[in-house]
């Protein structure tokens, strides 16, 4: 009996709320050639360029309105056709260049410092390693860790509302299905 109480009472508080759920407005970012999309939700950092100010701009989302195309941010607010560009950074791609740039320099310094202490050979193998280690870093942190898009040429913007109607929107729209 506790059992079923709990779980009736669970299902009716989840049916009373649902129409209050938040997070059910996103912005998509659909790059072309890509299946899936990228999406940004309110909270998140975006790093965009707009036709008013051609910088890199970090600001923090704050909310969407679809019915307008507006994207709210914690300062201010971007229509979302004044948006050209958008920078996201992998991360994964960025330590993982750190990574290599640390070991190459390590290397070079620990092969100087057995060579210059115990006199043992620098040889071209050695410096072939750091070296290219340290390139392949510098490479990973430039290049791989960050994708710029230019919004109408190989990506597009796009606010998503998948959120329920409420009761009132669909009475309004009179999409009542009757036997």
């Amino acid at each position: 009996m506790y059992n079923f109480r709990f779980w009736s009472s669970l299902v009716l508080w989840i049916v009373v709320n649902i129409y209050t759920v938040e997070g059910q407005v996103l912005l998509q970012l659909e790059v072309k050639n890509e299946v899936e999309a990228i999406k940004f939700f309110p909270g998140q950092d975006l790093v965009i360029k707009t036709k008013d100010i051609d910088e890199w701009q970090k600001r923090t989302i704050f909310r969407f309105i679809p019915e307008t195309n507006l994207v709210v941010f914690d300062d201010g607010v971007v229509v979302l056709d004044e948006i050209t560009h958008v920078k996201l950074s992998n991360q994964m791609a960025n330590i993982a260049g750190k990574a290599f740039t640390a070991f190459g320099s390590g290397w070079l310094l620990f092969g100087g410092v057995a060579y210059l202490a115990r006199g043992d050979e620098f040889t071209w193998s050695t410096f072939a390693i750091g070296a290219v280690a340290v390139g392949i870093g510098y490479l990973f942190t430039k290049i791989a860790s960050k994708r710029k898009y230019t919004i109408g040429k190989n990506a597009n913007l796009r606010i998503i509302d998948i959120s329920f109607p409420t009761p009132e929107e669909v009475l309004k729209s009179k999409r009542i299905i009757t036997p």
